[in-house]
């Protein structure tokens, strides 16, 4: 079941650490958009959308996942005119009720696999606040998914390759690995991107570097 975890689930399941983000307040503040455009590059994965030479995302294949989280994303894709991929994450970022929507999804799809379980706490024993427990130590799977896979020899995984891509763009590789296994990682990418089995992966990682330029641009005009 945990090697089923799709790559918003797995960026979820680590962005509620609450140990490693918990001084990270901005980065908290747009975990539900950074989850859409997890969504977003779980969709390529998949075959579903496509980022062109100029950023535009195509719509390939409009037929449910199975996953909600990821189909109620595609859902609205398709009822909208193309957009590039900053213009996406704008546009979610504006529509804040729908990145929340999807980003609940995500969370219960985790509590469904029993990866995720809510515990009801107070905040000073009045204000009631949910806290979420990796019961399954899923984060520290994940974590070593990608040590196996990336720092050692052996078989790699486009799907690890891309949650490297995506852990980086939002500084998370810094509270599971070290400076020395950081550049590592980085180093066997960029050797992986010259693959022709990987090539796929420069779109994503252009993509990905798009979605946070756009996140950090409109969080920085909203103040």
């Amino acid at each position: 079941m945990l090697k089923d975890l799709t790559i918003p689930q797995e960026f979820v399941l680590l962005a509620l650490d609450r140990e490693t983000n918990k001084l990270k307040s901005i980065f908290r503040q747009h975990i539900a958009l950074y989850t859409v455009m997890a969504c977003l590059v779980e969709l390529s994965l998949k075959g579903k959308v496509q980022f062109e030479d100029d950023n535009t995302v195509t719509i390939l294949d409009s037929t449910p996942t199975g996953d909600k989280a990821i189909d109620r994303l595609l859902e609205i894709m398709t009822s909208k005119k193309p957009k590039k991929v900053k213009n996406w994450a704008s546009y979610f970022y504006q529509h804040w009720y729908k990145q929340r929507e999807i980003y609940k999804l995500v969370v219960e799809s985790l509590v469904e696999k029993d990866v995720l379980k809510v515990e009801n706490t107070e905040i000073l024993f009045v204000l009631p606040k949910k806290k979420y427990v990796d019961v399954a130590s899923t984060r520290n799977y994940i974590v070593e998914k990608i040590r196996a896979e990336l720092l050692e020899e052996g078989n790699v995984e486009e799907h690890t390759v891309v949650l490297v891509l995506f852990l980086n763009a939002k500084k998370m590789l810094n509270d599971y690995f070290s400076d020395f296994e950081r550049k590592e990682l980085k180093r066997k990418i960029e050797q992986l991107k010259k693959e022709k089995v990987f090539e796929t992966i420069k779109s994503i990682d252009k993509a990905i570097r798009n979605m946070d330029a756009a996140i950090t641009t409109s969080a920085s005009a909203a103040t």
